[in-house]
């Protein structure tokens, strides 16, 4: 099953009863966004990680199976060769034509989790901040990022739909596995969701388990260093701080406490959160304290980096959607409007630092030999 097959069910599971007024809202919102992150990738090539991928993979066991920086790329090799073997090197419009359908995916589970929970225009809010994350810019304008935002739709579509459909969501998560290592939290948040709702649904998580297990103790076991715990709460605390300050379009951490606080604050003051919210925070979470695990001793501005904010950012901004939508009106509806301004502008300004900030590494990678790009030691 597709990352897009799952979401049109996810939408099927939405209510029913939408007015027809917004009927092709979500679709003008897409569209208006696909065009800004054409412009936002005028510039964009192969570029680093890629060209190893270009050069080295194949489609033997070992050029699937071997880790790249401690995460199974299986399906992302695939991907790449299917490319490379159809559309060539000519191009890079269609390698991020595949990461921006993965990005609306993301973006359309958003839409349905927030709209099931908290209505139409709260939904197409949150839905807009996300497709135009540009906190995580680097995984949207980044073709080679398909594995982490593969991983992310999967991840989330997995969580969201467990109860309902816990054999789907092992499938997924199987599939995510074998895209990025990122996708361990979302096992975590659909083993939460499980145990809250439907407990019997855990068994089917044996699949991801046993599939990644094998690898891991075939490929996996000698790229994956001791779990370093010095630093691990502050590693932690660092990027889910960024990722709340990602979602609302800034990057200082003190922003990101604020949203954090907040969040608590207002959701322990309701005594109501919806179980889907709960299991997704608990995926980002999860991300940060796995990470941490490997990332820890570079030191916790590592766990601020665009593409680690990308993973947990959307699960925020569905939380903060629900809650805004909980306050009294015309309260709630103000300070929905406020924050989304806000979101929207800052993070677009991030897209337009991430596009000049990738040309300028592109331009310096021009310099280098295919081989050389590719490698760990590029300075660009």
């Amino acid at each position: 099953m597709t990352v897009a097959q799952t979401t049109s069910e996810l939408a099927a599971e939405s209510p029913p009863d939408v007015d027809v007024r917004w009927a092709w809202a979500p679709v003008v919102l897409v569209l208006v966004a696909l065009v800004a992150l054409v412009w936002f990738g005028r510039d964009m090539t192969f570029y680093h990680d890629e060209w190893a991928f270009i050069l080295q993979r194949d489609l033997s066991f070992d050029g699937l199976l071997k880790p790249h920086n401690e995460h199974l790329s299986a399906t992302l090799v695939l991907l790449y060769r299917v490319l490379i073997g159809t559309v060539g090197l000519g191009s890079y419009w269609p390698y991020l034509a595949v990461t921006f359908a993965l990005h609306v995916a993301v973006a359309v589970i958003v839409y349905v989790v927030v709209r099931r929970e908290a209505g139409e225009v709260w939904a197409l809010g949150a839905m807009a901040v996300v497709l135009l994350l540009g906190s995580g810019g680097d995984d949207i304008l980044w073709a080679f990022q398909s594995g982490t935002i593969g991983a992310v739709a999967a991840g989330m579509a997995a969580v969201v739909i467990a109860p309902r459909r816990p054999g789907v969501a092992a499938v997924l998560l199987t599939i995510a596995l074998a895209t990025s290592g990122a996708a361990l939290a979302f096992v975590a948040g659909t083993a939460l969701h499980l145990l809250l709702v439907r407990p019997r649904g855990l068994v089917w998580l044996a699949i991801p388990a046993v599939v990644y297990g094998a690898w891991l103790t075939a490929f996996g076991a000698s790229a994956i260093a001791s779990p370093h715990l010095i630093g691990l709460a502050e590693y932690v605390a660092t990027g889910l701080n960024a990722s709340a300050a990602g979602a609302v379009g800034v990057t200082s951490l003190v922003v990101g406490e604020i949203v954090l606080v907040a969040l608590a604050f207002g959701y322990g003051w309701l005594r109501s959160v919806p179980l889907v919210v709960v299991a997704l925070l608990a995926s980002g979470l999860a991300f940060f304290i796995i990470a941490g695990f490997a990332r820890a001793e570079l030191g916790p501005e590592q766990a601020t980096a665009p593409r680690y904010v990308y993973i947990v950012a959307p699960s925020i901004v569905i939380a903060g959607a629900v809650l805004l939508a909980r306050v009294r009106r015309p309260a709630g509806y103000a300070l929905g409007g406020f924050v989304l301004a806000v979101a929207l502008v800052g993070n677009v300004l991030l897209l337009a630092d991430t596009h000049d900030r990738f040309a300028t590494n592109i331009v310096c990678e021009q310099a280098l030999t295919p081989l050389q790009r590719g490698s760990a030691g590029n300075p660009c």
